[in-house]
């Protein structure tokens, strides 16, 4: 009784972790049209999205029929048998979704916690049955195969229903309202919004508040009875109050759709796929509860409890949840990183992808490219036409503008909100089984395809990226399925000492898996801290690369001196360190480089010289770190490799150059931040006197490698340390050149 005691309680645990790691990849579903349109400030995005989910846990509707029965049929597992059928499922759960929130991938928690369940508990019963020296036809008694068809059809179906419903809806949006926002709205936005509005309260009164058990039943009844009726009033008073509210009070009646649609989603996701994380260790507590009060052996006691009675959460417990959840929505930095993969894919504007193109992706385009051709000789011109004004975009106002825009517009926000709620509303009362996730993402997809956000410049990225989040959604079933069944194989075989082994793994493997995450986001928070001084309000474009220009030319000192002294003591700790900084600084080159090159396309203003130090800035940064990344790269291999300097000389030369060399990087440091107190002719006079080192050095190495015939190893590595080091001071006379030229002219 003991060991069942401790089997519940981890059980629990791993409700409280499924919590976590479940509402984390979750939350895209509610956040991603509100964040993508930046309606409001993050923290008013959240606070709306914790207010939803923790109303909407205490209105859940109760346990999942799948966690108990929906899948398997209880009444034919002992209480011993369902519960390495639980906890199996849960293990398989906090692994699962873990994994794809690392990955930044949505994925379905209702999809996962199906094949769990069907992969466990089909592999408990085939080893229930031969145990109990069954044939091979009573195998298929434990599964109920005919709802698990059902439940996965509709998920997928569902799929295609969400993309071509998104992408319709938004088109027809779009021709209605263009990307001139201003100039629809006060005509149409009232009414657009007061639907929009009306289908999101259908979506909570169908979806969010269906099963609760706060509400009577006879008050739920009144409302499924009366549903058009409220609908119809609610529209009118809606419609009514919004077009005073945009009309007095000049709010934009979209914002609101948005934010509402928000609260609604949140309440709904809370009230409903709660029961995805907490459905089945609630069920193994309750059927332990039942079970100590037979006093009959686990072995011997059927789950009849199960298949017959209605299992209710209670409210505390639900309560509970719901807090649990709103914390991580707060907090959890896995959650941002799910929801940015789902607006970066559906953004308006072009930027950094994260996804890379592949064969099927460019196939994809390609004939989507033709079929656009054949049809734009079918339609005729003025249809055509009027299609290109409707999308043709906003130009920016700002010349000097470089803080993100929003993704994606209120237009397109609102048409993603109020169709997944319609498809959700509609498939819950016809008791079709569906995934909110998937429906949520597919919607957005259509509707940014909809709205050209797929270009020729991006749609191979965004369509790879969508084909690998759709990819890892049939991957999920498998995992699913594959992990849960060989989980449960483990637990039935490996009884008390299986279990504590194969739980302390997972628990280990949860609490690498979150250090390792850590510290990739910490390195990924510093890449983009680095460009945040573009966003500086205070400081013009020239001193905004100058001061970028600076740090990186800092930060490639310390790699270079870094490099030098591994190479000279080597010590391939250094090297590998400055190695990797100076992976950090080429990917923060390509960035900058995107980055410059979509600020230059902003300008309106004809100054060549700022636009000449955007576009320089950039590229002196790259040809810095390449060079630097060469000849760490060599160095690093050498002495990896174990090779070690046979000529003392060269040693006693790379301790010159590197003092010469950091020097020479301060002084052009100094340049950059006191330009006003530096000159040209300074920088320059050491400049030569560190190239002419440089220079007749190189040539006593090419001398000695002719002489005393070297390894070629060691004498790649010596060339490339006078060569990459000559390049790096050239690069860096041209920085200190264009500056203090610059400041000068606009000081004249």
């Amino acid at each position: 009784m003991d060991f069942y005691i401790f089997v519940i309680g981890v059980l629990l645990l791993l409700a409280a972790v499924d919590l976590i790691v479940g509402v984390s990849n979750d939350a895209v579903n509610f956040l991603n049209s509100a964040i993508g349109s930046k309606v409001a400030s993050y923290k008013t995005i959240i606070l709306i999205a914790v207010a939803g989910i923790v109303i909407g846990s205490v209105f859940s509707s109760g346990i999942m029929e799948i966690a108990r029965k929906g899948i398997f049929y209880p009444q034919h597992f002992t209480f011993e048998v369902i519960l390495v059928v639980f906890l199996a499922v849960m293990l398989t759960d906090i692994i699962l979704l873990d994994i794809f929130n690392s990955l930044g991938l949505p994925t379905s928690t209702t999809v996962s916690i199906v094949f769990e369940l069907l992969g466990a508990s089909l592999m408990a019963g085939i080893l229930f049955s031969m145990a109990k020296n069954e044939s091979i036809n009573d195998i298929w008694k434990y599964i109920n195969f005919e709802t698990t068809q059902s439940i996965v059809s509709g998920i997928f179906l569902s799929v295609l229903i969400a993309f071509t419903a998104g992408a319709l809806v938004q088109y027809l949006c779009r021709l209605l309202f263009t990307f001139q926002i201003e100039e629809k709205l006060h005509k149409f936005g009232a009414i657009f919004s007061g639907f929009g509005i009306t289908s999101i309260v259908y979506f909570l009164l169908i979806k969010g508040l269906k099963g609760t058990t706060i509400l009577s039943k006879s008050t739920s009844k009144w409302i499924v009875d009366n549903t058009w009726l409220i609908l119809g009033i609610l529209f009118l008073i809606s419609t009514v109050i919004l077009w005073a509210f945009q009309k007095f009070g000049k709010v934009n009646p979209l914002k609101i759709v948005v934010l509402a649609g928000t609260f609604s989603l949140a309440m709904a996701f809370a009230g409903n796929d709660l029961v995805n994380f907490i459905g089945v260790p609630i069920t193994g507590l309750l059927a332990y509860q039942n079970w100590i009060s037979t006093g009959l052996p686990a072995n011997e006691y059927y789950m009849d409890y199960l298949q017959g009675s209605d299992v209710i959460v209670p409210n505390y417990m639900l309560l509970i949840s719901g807090i649990i959840m709103g914390m991580t929505i707060w907090l959890s930095s896995k959650a941002k990183k799910v929801t940015e993969t789902e607006v970066n894919l559906g953004r308006q504007d072009e930027g950094e992808e994260r996804f890379k193109p592949n064969a099927i992706s460019r196939s994809v385009v390609n004939s989507s490219l033709t079929f656009s051709k054949i049809f734009g000789i079918i339609i005729p011109s003025s249809v055509t036409q009027r299609y290109n004004t409707s999308f043709e975009k906003k130009k920016l106002k700002e010349a000097t503008q470089t803080q993100d825009t929003p993704a994606f517009d209120l237009v397109r926000a609102s048409v993603n909100l109020v169709i997944a709620s319609i498809i959700i509303a509609w498939a819950t009362s016809n008791k079709l089984p569906l995934s909110t996730t998937y429906v949520s993402f597919m919607v957005a997809m259509g509707s940014s395809l909809a709205d050209k956000a797929w270009g020729r410049d991006s749609a191979v990225y965004r369509v790879a990226g969508v084909l690998s989040v759709i990819g890892g959604w049939f991957i999920t079933a498998l995992i699913a399925f594959s992990v849960a069944s060989v989980f449960s194989f483990i637990l039935y075989k490996g009884g008390q000492t299986g279990t504590i082994i194969l739980i302390s793994v997972v628990f280990s493997y949860i609490i690498i898996s979150q250090i390792r995450f850590s510290q990739k986001e910490k390195k990924s928070k510093k890449t983009k801290d680095r460009l945040k001084i573009l966003e500086n309000e205070d400081m013009n474009t020239v001193q905004k690369y100058q001061s970028l220009v600076s740090t990186a030319v800092s930060e490639i000192a310390t790699s270079y001196n870094m490099t030098l002294d591994g190479l000279i003591e080597g010590d391939i700790s250094k090297l590998e360190k400055a190695n990797e900084a100076l992976k950090d600084l080429e990917e923060h080159g390509y960035n900058l480089r995107s980055k410059s090159i979509k600020y230059l396309k902003s300008l309106q203003m004809n100054d060549r010289q700022v636009a000449q130090v955007i576009v320089m800035s950039s590229d002196f940064i790259q040809d810095l770190t390449q060079s630097t990344k060469s000849m760490s790269d060599e160095a690093l291999f050498y002495i990896k490799n174990l090779h070690t300097i046979s000529n003392p000389k060269f040693l006693n030369d790379l301790k010159i150059l590197d003092e010469k060399m950091e020097e020479f990087f301060n002084l052009v440091l100094v340049s950059l931040e006191q330009t006003k107190n530096e000159n040209f002719e300074t920088i320059k006079k050491n400049r030569n006197a560190v190239r002419s080192f440089i220079n007749e050095n190189l040539d006593t190495q090419i001398s000695n490698i002719n002489a005393e015939k070297p390894s070629t190893k060691e004498g790649v590595l010596q060339t490339n340390v006078f060569l990459q080091s000559r390049d790096i001071q050239a690069v860096l006379t041209r920085i200190s050149k264009m500056y203090l030229k610059l400041y000068e002219e606009r000081v004249l």
